[in-house]
């Protein structure tokens, strides 16, 4: 990572005690061996050896992951003004699991994993702000409807919106009844087979163009692209690392 982005990243990660384990002496190196592993989907044991001993940074990663360090990274950012936080637009994306991904405790469901037609897989339910860049993730089983992922997405930690962008996957009537009720106004095209058509926006329902490119560039981290991990925590872990470097890409190296 470049120094601009370190520099935001250096007060959290290096605050002795603030997130579990040893204080490790490198932590700009370990935070890249991290960065390294999320966009190659290599595995742990192929982590190159200029970023540390593998087994280190992954018991570091996993530390960091287990004490909610990618979420405070993630309220941090959205924290800042002026980054679009009137509307935001939620999406889902289908991950297929790899066959190393099963055997979890818990069950599968619990841990964010499903089966449908097309196969074992996990479904990110995901909104981003009107820049296009990600206020929260959720996990969910791959069959889990668009609508139903959309609730959680709702009371995440973040800016809350004055419009919801969304496709026709998320028209439903509790959805929209929970909107209004929080003085949202959804901007949802109506299912075709709606018998009261509802008009929206369209100049306004275009700018969703913004969350499907964000898509296109998140699963560019191929450790999202593919579930690997057998835990819904690990794997959220690096959706939400996936998400947190789209900001310091777009945002942090601004100049």
């Amino acid at each position: 990572m470049g120094d601009e982005a370190w520099t935001f990243f250096e007060p959290f990660v290096t605050t002795r005690g603030a997130h579990g384990g040893r204080r490790l002496r490198d932590h700009r190196r370990v935070l890249d061996g991290i960065f390294w592993i999320a966009r190659t989907g290599a595995q742990w044991r192929d982590l190159l050896g200029d970023f540390g001993k593998w087994s280190s940074v992954y018991r570091q990663s996993r530390r960091w992951t287990l004490a909610g360090l990618w979420d405070l990274l993630l309220e941090a950012l959205n924290g800042t003004e002026g980054v679009g936080e009137t509307v935001q637009m939620i999406d889902s994306a289908v991950v297929r699991a790899h066959h190393c991904a099963a055997g979890g405790k818990g069950g599968t469901p619990r841990q964010g994993r499903g089966r449908s037609r097309g196969g074992f897989s996990t479904k990110i339910h995901l909104p981003t702000n009107g820049e296009g860049l990600p206020v929260a993730v959720e996990i969910a089983p791959g069959p889990t409807s668009d609508y139903t992922g959309a609730v959680p997405l709702l009371d995440a930690d973040g800016p809350e919106p004055r419009g919801v962008i969304a496709d026709r996957g998320y028209d439903a009537d509790h959805l929209r009844e929970t909107m209004h009720a929080r003085s949202i106004t959804p901007v949802t095209p109506s299912r075709r087979n709606r018998r009261v058509q509802i008009v929206i926006d369209g100049h306004i329902y275009a700018l969703r163009n913004r969350i499907e490119r964000y898509i296109n560039k998140f699963k560019n981290s191929r450790r999202v692209a593919t579930r690997y991990d057998k835990t819904a925590a690990s794997y959220l872990g690096f959706v939400q690392i996936a998400a947190i470097r789209l900001w310091t890409r777009v945002f942090v190296n601004r100049p």
